[in-house]
C-alpha cells in the first residue's frame, strides 16, 4: 500500500513538474510570437487548417527549453562577450532569412480581391501554349479573375505545394531566430552585472602552502 501509495505521489509531482515547466516554455513562446508578429507576417493559412503560427510557437517553446540550460550554464561576467557573439550570428542569419522570406511573399504570393494567394511556379501546359513559360506579374492578377481566383488552374499542383512548403520553412526558421537573438541579448546585461567570478588558486599552489 505505501509503495502504491509513494508511487502515486511521484507521477503527480512529475505531472504538476511537467505542467509548471510547460506553462514557462509556452509564456516564453507567447512572447516571441508577439514580437514576430510586429515584425512578418505567417504564410497564408489553407482552408480548414490553423496555419503554420501554432506550430512554430510549439517550435519555439522546444527550443527555448533547450536555450535555458544554455542560460544556466553560461551566467557568469566572462560569458557576456560569448552572448554578445551568439547574437550577432544569430542576428546575421535572421537578416538573411527575413530577406529571403519576404522575396518568397513577394514572388510566390499575390493579393487577389483582399485575398493571398500561394502561386506556384510551373504554368500548366495550357496556360504555357498560350503566354510562355513565364508570365509577368501584371498578368498574374488577370489570369487570377479569369480563373476566379483558383490558382490550380493557373500553375501545376506540385509547384504550388512547393512554394507553401518553402513559405512555411522559410517562416518556421525566421520564428526561432528572433527567439534566440532575443534571449541571447537579453543574456548580455544579465550576464554584466553579476560580479566577475574569482580563480580558484592552482592545485601546485594549494600544495605548496600545505607544505610549509
Amino acid at each position: 500500500m505505501r509503495s502504491s501509495h509513494s508511487l502515486a505521489d511521484i507521477e503527480d509531482s512529475a505531472r504538476s513538474a511537467i505542467r509548471k515547466n510547460w506553462t514557462i516554455l509556452t509564456q516564453i513562446a507567447a512572447g516571441v510570437m508577439a514580437v514576430v508578429a510586429t515584425i512578418v507576417a505567417p504564410p497564408p493559412t489553407p482552408v480548414g487548417t490553423l496555419g503554420i503560427r501554432p506550430f512554430a510557437s510549439f517550435v519555439v517553446a522546444i527550443l527555448a527549453g533547450i536555450f535555458i540550460l544554455a542560460l544556466r550554464r553560461f551566467r557568469k561576467q566572462e560569458h557576456s562577450l560569448f552572448w554578445a557573439g551568439l547574437a550577432a550570428i544569430l542576428l546575421l542569419v535572421t537578416v538573411v532569412d527575413y530577406f529571403w522570406y519576404f522575396n518568397l511573399i513577394d514572388t510566390r504570393t499575390e493579393r487577389w480581391h483582399e485575398r493571398t494567394i500561394v502561386c506556384g511556379t510551373e504554368l500548366r501546359p495550357e496556360i504555357q501554349n498560350k503566354y510562355g513559360s513565364t508570365i509577368r506579374k501584371s498578368l498574374v492578377r488577370e489570369l487570377l479573375d479569369d480563373a476566379a481566383g483558383d490558382p490550380q488552374l493557373i500553375w501545376t499542383d506540385q509547384s504550388i505545394r512547393v512554394s507553401k512548403d518553402i513559405l512555411c520553412v522559410s517562416y518556421l526558421v525566421i520564428v526561432p531566430l528572433i527567439g534566440g537573438c532575443i534571449m541571447a541579448a537579453s543574456q548580455i546585461p544579465t550576464c554584466r552585472a553579476l560580479p566577475r567570478s574569482r580563480k580558484k588558486p592552482a592545485k601546485a599552489n594549494k600544495k605548496k602552502a600545505s607544505a610549509h
